[in-house]
């Protein structure tokens, strides 16, 4: 269904709130699309799956009672039933001290149209052709490969009974692989994210994973300890991820974040990540294509620059945040982490005397939200670096560590930015004194 399409089942699924609540707020969200998938392990495609459907979301407020509920039929006796189900909960909650009203019409800057048709055209048998390369390329190197490879595509439309309207379109795929070798000694990975069919590219995926287990065998014990690391970017995307609670204004303000001042008060202006770190959201960012509003709330995006060079330049704003403070409201998009000028993941390694190459991360996971710190596991290829050279593979650990101290420690990072999943666009880089706290037995 197109937007004009999905706008009538919203406007319907409203009238029928209306019908039997008509002081009620509400808010729908229309949206129809389809989801891809193909599964290869064991020298085979294991599973495949498509999924075609609409949803609509329901949000219901009155007073300061509301809730929200959805389903994926769209005929007028489902939407109704969805209606009176909706109205009940919203009834049945308790009152909200910090609900708010529906933000009502927007206005939205330009952003890049986040759809592209050779995306949302890839078929089953070209799934399955870029799983036969992989599984083939796996099998000629003598290692064992698996992978996962998904496309979405799909329209959303979002309406309120204060007068919102809101539509956008998206594609995004994602491919990964892990190849290991037949003594399970040695383990890579891979991945190629975005929302145009050429960012996918397999070969890529394939020689990644492939490398990575071939030079990661039988990696040899080194202590833990605190290193000098190059981040690959699906490890700095990881890490990256855990900057948004800090961020938060209200945590800043209560005296919870990793960015409150000692004695209180905020840091905004103050230099928290070296000068070469700006992280910036833009829904017009040609790189990194997002809806131009929020898709819960309809509330506009706008381009957002973080970190300035090095310094906190804004704090992210909830609605009933921002009403108390007197500040604008953040909606926000993607983060494009920006500011380098090395050629390569090469050149970083080459300005270590000695450090640690690391692919990725996992299992990732808040170890203390007041210190901004995360906790996870390396996986898949980390090695020792030499005097500007990788000397040989090492074991993996368990680091404990904080965006806030791999963005302040960093000293370099590369001037390509890649998609590491739906919503960041990150670089390689290089960082000190990143705490990798214990060995750990994970291949």
């Amino acid at each position: 269904m197109d937007a004009q399409e999905l706008e009538v089942v919203a406007r319907r699924a409203l009238d029928a709130v209306k019908k039997i609540a008509p002081d009620a707020q509400v808010r729908i969200g229309a949206w129809s699309g389809s989801t891809s998938n193909i599964r290869f392990a064991l020298g085979s495609v294991q599973s495949c799956g498509d999924v075609s459907q609409e949803r609509v979301s329901l949000f219901v407020q009155l007073g300061k009672r509301h809730a929200e509920t959805g389903g994926n039929q769209i005929d007028d006796a489902s939407l109704a039933a969805l209606a009176v189900r909706a109205v009940a909960m919203a009834k049945l909650a308790p009152e909200d001290p910090e609900a708010m009203p529906l933000v009502g019409p927007q206005t939205y800057g330009a952003a890049i149209d986040g759809f592209d048709a050779s995306l949302a055209a890839v078929s089953d048998e070209a799934r399955a052709q870029t799983a036969g390369v992989a599984l083939a390329a796996t099998k000629k190197a003598g290692l064992k490969g698996a992978g996962y490879f998904e496309t979405n595509a799909g329209t959303l439309v979002v309406i309120d009974s204060a007068g919102l309207r809101a539509s956008t379109r998206s594609t995004y795929g994602e491919l990964t692989m892990t190849a290991r070798t037949a003594d399970g000694s040695g383990s890579g990975w891979g991945i190629a994210a975005g929302n145009r069919a050429q960012d996918l590219d397999a070969g890529t995926v394939v020689r990644a994973a492939c490398d990575k287990a071939v030079r990661s065998a039988r990696a040899r014990p080194l202590p833990p300890g605190k290193y000098t690391v190059v981040l690959e970017p699906a490890a700095v995307g990881d890490l990256l991820s855990f900057l948004e609670s800090p961020l938060d204004a209200r945590s800043v303000d209560e005296g919870r974040s990793a960015l409150t001042r000692r004695g209180g008060g905020n840091r905004l202006g103050e230099r928290i990540a070296s000068d070469l770190i700006t992280l910036r959201s833009d829904p017009s960012d040609p790189e990194l294509p997002v809806s131009p509003f929020d898709e819960g709330s309809g509330l506009a995006r706008k381009p957002i620059v973080w970190i300035d060079r090095g310094k906190l330049a804004v704090l992210s704003y909830s609605r009933y945040w921002a009403a108390k403070q007197g500040k604008e409201p953040t909606a926000h998009g993607g983060w494009h982490l920006l500011g380098g000028k090395a050629a390569s993941v090469d050149e970083l390694v080459a300005g270590v005397k000695h450090g640690l190459l690391i692919t990725r991360f996992w299992y990732t996971r808040t170890l203390d939200p007041q210190l901004a710190t995360a906790t996870g596991l390396t996986r898949d290829g980390v090695f020792l670096i030499e005097n500007g050279k990788i000397k040989e593979p090492v074991n993996n650990f368990r680091w404990n560590e904080s965006p806030l101290t791999m963005l302040r420690n960093c000293d370099a990072l590369t001037a390509q930015t890649w998609r590491v999943d739906g919503s960041s666009r990150v670089p390689a880089l290089r960082t000190h004194e990143f705490n990798m706290a214990s060995l750990s037995d994970a291949v």
